[in-house]
């Protein structure tokens, strides 16, 4: 971004009509609402054709300050209200007091993209495969490798033909681990018969591995959100008099027109995200509006509308869909740590001023050290079928069939604890974390104010299967850790559970679960009279309402093991090819 130029963003009342709004204003061929990891590609995609014009509205703002692109401190949201929206969930019944959760989404340009570990996992071939073989045309991995391959520019050395390269999202391997005790773990894994991948995403690998993970951080050191990526200053400036960007605006409600039956939306009304201007500005569609606000803020705009289970959305109700908010899932985590050596962690920025002085000059001068270091890079992914009831994992034949890996272990380099649990030295947590729920929540409604946060009941636990998937995870996490020792590791305990036993094992997740912040399912592609009712069809286009796309998470229909990022932006290409299509096939 530019130091001399400011990045061209329009007013609210620019971007929308008011009472004293010009002739001409506010009117957009697409509305994309939502400016997140998939609202940011889906604006560059749209507004590549310089007749159409297009807005794209933001609750947050455009972050551009150095810090933001610095990938060890924008990591550190927590407590940015600028950065991140943050507040309780609904109690929990299952955890330990009836406690809540803080839950967090991406504020601003970019979304998640720019707060996030920064982590690139598309999930296996088989995840997208499951979706197409649910009845879901058009969705199996090989009819959507391509749109992962077109927003990729893989930058690392390695070939790697199941990567693109041509395109504005930079993904690279980070080269050497940091630590030695990520080391040790990644030997601990093999040891204990999950092979080791430089490329955990290579379509070909095993679902029971330890593998290397990509990040989304540019050659020079710089976080690469799609905000960066796909709305560069440069290119929002070339493209203004057909692409607005218009941040601080609140979605109040689409509106809606027709018959419960048939629909359409007209356009989108939205006020300040501040509260300050009571004025509501209007902006009108022509063609489509798209939805890429996430698996949260989508079903709450929706239900603002009037769109969703009857009794439920605020009134009136313009089209009862019972899908709307339900089957919420998240990649539900707990973790064991260890102390370990001061600087065999992230703390030691925190305890030593000097040192942190010293890793912050390597970056600014070399591009490395721990500031450039994503808070995880190694995945360790496995089926709890496969982990006997002693926590090993039971040896297979490459023709042995294996179900996709319902867990995932992530060794994080500092207290993953909320709040955080006391320690001396470095801290090396194990996160546990289940990668294919059982258990699914709601988002509904607290009030009709559009800037309240809605209720999110995470739902944690209450299909028993989850249970057993976690116990097992944890006495896996448990002989990593021992073997580690046995490698010469320095671990001592920090955090466990008090015994291996079915009870304190429960106990410890009841008492210790948080979320993994992949929130998804929301609005589910899938039948309206699905046993999960959905709520977009193939195309994306909310049933009965044909001019209303959803392009985010929350259309997830079956949950994939692997963390999100990616996925979204493969939707929101998809998405733009169809809208295109749409706009080809009409004229």
């Amino acid at each position: 971004m530019s130091l001399f130029n400011s990045y061209p963003l329009a007013k609210l009342e620019a971007a929308g009509l008011s009472n004293s709004a010009s002739s001409g204003q506010g009117h957009y061929d697409y509305i994309i609402v939502g400016g997140g990891t998939a609202g940011c590609v889906l604006a560059n995609r749209l507004s590549e054709d310089p007749s159409v014009k297009v807005l794209l509205l933001e609750r947050g703002n455009a972050r551009l300050g150095w810090a933001t692109r610095v990938p060890l401190l924008s990591t550190n949201f927590m407590g940015d209200e600028s950065a991140a929206y943050s507040w309780p969930s609904t109690p929990l019944a299952n955890l330990t007091d009836n406690r809540s959760l803080t839950l967090v989404t991406g504020k601003g340009l970019g979304g998640g993209s720019s707060i996030n570990s920064m982590n690139y996992t598309r999930g296996y071939p088989q995840d997208y495969d499951l979706w197409s073989s649910s009845g879901r045309k058009g969705w199996s991995y090989d009819e959507i490798e391509g749109y992962f391959k077109k927003s990729e520019k893989f930058a690392s050395t390695l070939e790697r033909r199941h990567h693109g390269t041509q395109g504005e999202w930079i993904v690279r391997d980070m080269g050497d681990l940091q630590f030695s005790v990520a080391n040790s773990c990644a030997d601990a894994c093999v040891a204990l018969g999950l092979p080791y991948t430089k490329d955990i995403n290579d379509p070909k690998t095993p679902f029971n591995v330890c593998g290397k993970l990509d990040c989304t951080i540019d050659l020079d050191g710089h976080r690469n959100s799609t905000f960066n990526a796909f709305l560069p200053q440069n290119l929002a400036s070339e493209r203004k008099s057909h692409l607005l960007i218009c941040t601080g605006a609140a979605v109040t409600a689409l509106d809606v027109e027709g018959d419960s039956i048939h629909s359409y939306v007209k356009g989108v009304s939205f006020q300040s995200a501040t509260g300050g201007d009571p004025k509501t500005y209007y902006a009108q569609a022509h063609r489509e509006v798209i939805l890429c606000a996430g698996a949260i803020a989508t079903p709450q705009i929706l239900l603002l509308s009037g769109i969703g289970p009857p009794g439920i959305v605020k009134a009136p109700l313009k089209k009862g869909l019972a899908g709307v908010g339900e089957s919420l899932q998240d990649h539900m985590a707990t973790g064991i740590m260890y102390n370990v050596p001061t600087d065999e962690s992230l703390h030691i920025v925190q305890k030593s001023p000097l040192r942190a002085i010293l890793e912050l000059f390597r970056y600014i001068a070399f591009g490395e050290g721990l500031f450039l270091a994503p808070v995880a890079q190694l995945s360790i992914l496995v089926n709890s079928a496969q982990i006997d009831d002693s926590g090993h994992v039971i040896p297979t034949n490459a023709t042995d069939p294996i179900g996709l890996p319902d867990l995932e272990l992530k060794p994080i380099h500092f207290n993953i604890t909320e709040p955080p649990i006391p320690h001396k030295d470095g801290v090396l947590s194990l996160m546990v974390v289940l990668m294919r729920p059982a258990s699914r929540g709601t988002v509904s409604l607290v009030s009709e104010d559009p800037l309240e946060r809605p209720a999110c009941d995470l739902a944690y636990l209450t299909d028993p299967a989850d249970y057993a998937v976690m116990r097992k995870g944890i006495k896996l996490a448990k002989r990593i850790g021992e073997k580690m020792r046995e490698h010469g590791a320095k671990l001592t305990d920090l955090h466990m559970p008090d015994s291996e036993s079915d009870t304190d094992l429960d106990a410890f997740l009841r008492k210790n679960a948080r979320t993994n912040y992949h929130y998804g399912c929301t609005c589910r592609m899938a039948p309206e009279t699905d046993i999960l009712p959905g709520v977009v069809d193939d195309e994306l286009r909310v049933h009965g309402i044909p001019n209303l796309r959803i392009a985010d998470c929350s259309i997830i229909p079956i949950m994939i093991s692997a963390h999100l990022q990616a996925s979204a932006v493969m939707i929101a290409e998809k998405c733009a090819d169809m809208v295109k299509a749409e706009k080809s096939a009409r004229g």
